[in-house]
């Protein structure tokens, strides 16, 4: 028997854990009942368990064997310790990625991952990552996922459209163009645009485009004062619109004309519709191999964003498109039908466990 598990009020890996636990339909195990709420209208299709966090170890151990989380090993063995003692027994666990950006990872990240007992991959990158630091070599088992997220919007899309239409496009006027601005948080290398940008980006508004903010979940965790006075301070603009808690990517991907980010993994994401990416390089960071899909703008330039936008619609002759597609393929591969990707994770699982 297996199971997904979201453990805390990590939201944004719910987009991730939740299309797997339907292809390999299994149930997902949740802590907090606002994740839960959203889980159940977002993935109405999926089993959803709500479980105390001091409950939750004993319930998972005395009903599955496998569970498919983002949590790192230490971490769960950390959660579980008293609960495999009292029960005397262990889960195995499946290690599932929740995005894929040019960050980079701490030491302690790759540390993390050498203790791994099987991971999913989305394509050749991640692959070349991991092969680079010697993870694959110690874990027992890994698949190659492709972009399974998207195959599953596709799968679902009927629903996904009418999603999109009630909290999203009946919140906003009829529109020339539609953008979409998704920062990653303010993490250690201080790579979000987030607080320098938003103000710029909402006082410059041309009056015939919408705003799509979608700002990172461990922003408000982690700067909650600053970032609700700044959502508040802009929250009455007509054309602006604040998603905090719309888990699924690709239905809110699919409407948008252009992408502006940071470091943020959902710039891969948008590779999929091959349409204009803008990167703010907040502190002039080098070499993100996804800013050659598109424009980067510095911080001294953010105020000319808009005019930027307008002169590549119009003018730009680069093939871009060309790029999208190469580093598109490069991070997710070729496309991956569901069940495909269900057998070979059932037999990775079978094949890993006996290695155990």
């Amino acid at each position: 028997m297996k199971c997904g598990l979201l453990y805390g009020p990590d939201i944004h890996h719910l987009d991730h854990l939740a299309p797997l636990c339907h292809i390999l339909d299994i149930p997902l195990c949740v802590t907090e009942e606002a994740i839960a709420k959203r889980a159940n209208e977002c993935y109405p299709h999926l089993e959803i368990i709500l479980c105390d966090h001091v409950q939750l170890p004993i319930f998972i151990l005395e009903r599955f064997e496998l569970v498919l989380t983002s949590l790192p090993k230490p971490l769960f063995r950390e959660i579980f310790f008293f609960a495999e003692q009292i029960l005397k027994k262990k889960a195995h666990t499946l290690w599932c990625p929740h995005g894929n950006s040019d960050k980079g990872h701490s030491h302690s990240f790759w540390e993390a991952l050498r203790e791994e007992e099987m991971i999913l991959l989305y394509g050749k990158q991640m692959f070349d990552a991991m092969q680079a630091e010697g993870i694959l070599d110690k874990v027992p088992g890994h698949v190659i996922t492709g972009n399974y997220r998207w195959e599953f919007y596709r799968s679902y899309l009927s629903f996904y459209h009418l999603l999109v239409e009630r909290e999203i496009r009946s919140r906003l006027p009829p529109a020339k163009r539609t953008i979409l601005y998704a920062p990653t948080w303010l993490d250690a290398s201080q790579s979000s645009s987030f607080f320098d940008a938003l103000p710029i980006l909402v006082d410059l508004l041309p009056a015939d485009q919408n705003l799509i903010v979608k700002p990172h979940p461990n922003l408000m965790l982690a700067h909650p004062t600053r970032t609700s006075l700044l959502i508040e301070q802009f929250s009455s603009h007509p054309r602006l619109l604040f998603l905090e808690e719309f888990p699924p990517i690709y239905p809110l991907l699919d409407i948008a004309d252009v992408y502006i980010g940071d470091m943020s993994s959902v710039g891969y994401d948008f590779l999929t519709f091959d349409r204009p990416l803008f990167f703010l390089n907040q502190h002039e960071k080098k070499n993100a191999y996804l800013f050659r899909t598109g424009i980067e703008i510095s911080k001294a330039n953010y105020e000319h964003l808009y005019n930027v936008i307008d002169e590549f619609f119009a003018f730009e002759l680069r093939d871009f498109s060309a790029l999208r597609k190469e580093v598109y393929t490069y991070a997710f591969g070729h496309p991956k039908s569901l069940d495909m990707l269900r057998k070979e994770i059932e037999a990775m699982i079978s094949t890993a466990i006996k290695l155990l």
